[in-house]
C-alpha cells in the first residue's frame, strides 16, 4: 500500500489527540513524493497551505501531519496541475496504524500519537499521558461487517485476514469482546466468519449542493439529525450556504435529514474485500 501523508490543523489535532477524533478529508499527498519537507516553512509549500483563511504559516514552530496507508474504501480524486501530485480524499474513516506526527522549526520530527483501529482509537505516545476519548460510533463512514446475523463497525487489518469489530456498549450475548483502555468493546474475529464487507456511501442534495451524510443522530425533539460533508464540486456554493469551512477544500453543516433530498444509499466493496467463503452467493434470476 502507499503511504499518504495530510497536513492538520491545529485545531483537528487537538481533536485527535483530545477527542479521539477518527476522521479525515481534504487534500493529500504521497509520503514519497514530500519526503524532502522536513520544516514547517518546506510543510507549507508542498502541501499548499497558504488558502485563504489558513491558520497555518510558514513561521510555524510545527506543523503536525498525518501518515497513513491507503485502504481500497478511500475514495480520491485527482487535482491536476499541482506542483506534486495531489488528490482530494472525501470525508473518511481514518484507516488503521495511521500516526499523527509534529515537524519541527530545526527538522527533528516527533510522533505524538497512533491509531490503531475502530476497537481501540488513539494512542498518545507521551508517557502518562492519558489516553484521548472515544470518538461516536458511525456506519456512516468506515468499513462495515455482517457477523453472526448483526452488522457492526469494522476494520480490515493483517493485509485482509482479519476483522476488528467494535461496539460502543458490551455486547448481550456474544463472548469473547474485550474492553480497550478507552471503554469501547473489540474483537478481532478471521475473515472468514464474516459473512458480508462494505462501506455505506449515503449521498444526498441539500440545497442544490452534493453532499455524503457522516453522521446520524436524534436530537432532543427526537427529530433526526445529520452532519453532512460537501463532495467538492461547488466551494463557491458550500460559502454561499454558510458551511462550517473545516479546512481547505473541506466544507460540513449540521442539518435536519428532513432538508435533505435525492437521497442515495449504496454499499461499496472494494475488490480487495470480496466476500469470504462463508457468504452464500446470490441466485440469479432466469429470463424465460
Amino acid at each position: 500500500m502507499t503511504l499518504m501523508q495530510k497536513a492538520i490543523t491545529p485545531a483537528l489535532s487537538h481533536a485527535h489527540l483530545a477527542a479521539g477524533h477518527d476522521r479525515l478529508a481534504g487534500y493529500v499527498v504521497r509520503a514519497a513524493d514530500v519526503s524532502f519537507a522536513t520544516t514547517p516553512s518546506q510543510l507549507f509549500e508542498v502541501h499548499g497551505l497558504g488558502y485563504p483563511g489558513s491558520p497555518f504559516s510558514p513561521h510555524d514552530e510545527h506543523i503536525d501531519v498525518l501518515r497513513f496507508e491507503s485502504s481500497p474504501q478511500l475514495q480520491y480524486r485527482d487535482v491536476p496541475g499541482y506542483i506534486v501530485p495531489l488528490w482530494w480524499l472525501r470525508h473518511s474513516r481514518i484507516p488503521p496504524g495511521a500516526e499523527l506526527v509534529r515537524v519541527h522549526a530545526d527538522g527533528t520530527a516527533t510522533l505524538l500519537a497512533r491509531y490503531g483501529d475502530v476497537g481501540t482509537g488513539w494512542s498518545l505516545t507521551h508517557l502518562g499521558s492519558p489516553r484521548p476519548a472515544l470518538a461516536s460510533l458511525s456506519r456512516c463512514v468506515g468499513p462495515v461487517a455482517k457477523w453472526h446475523g448483526a452488522y457492526l463497525e469494522a476494520d480490515v487489518v493483517d493485509n485482509g485476514h482479519t476483522l476488528v469489530l467494535a461496539l460502543a456498549n458490551p455486547p448481550l450475548a456474544e463472548t469473547g469482546f474485550r474492553q480497550s483502555a478507552n471503554g469501547r468493546w473489540y474483537r478481532r474475529v478471521p475473515r472468514q466468519e464474516v459473512t458480508e464487507l462494505f462501506e455505506l456511501d449515503l449521498t444526498a442534495q441539500w440545497n442544490g449542493l452534493s453532499v455524503r451524510v457522516v453522521d446520524q443522530w436524534q436530537d432532543a425533539q427526537r427529530y433526526v439529525v445529520a452532519r453532512i460533508s460537501h463532495l467538492g464540486d461547488d466551494i463557491d456554493r458550500a460559502e454561499h450556504l454558510q458551511m462550517d469551512h473545516v479546512e481547505a477544500g473541506v466544507y460540513e453543516a449540521v442539518v435536519y435529514a428532513a432538508e435533505l433530498t435525492d437521497i442515495q444509499t449504496n454499499q461499496v466493496v472494494p475488490h480487495t474485500w470480496a466476500p469470504g467463503p462463508a457468504a452464500v452467493p446470490q441466485r440469479q434470476a432466469v429470463r424465460s
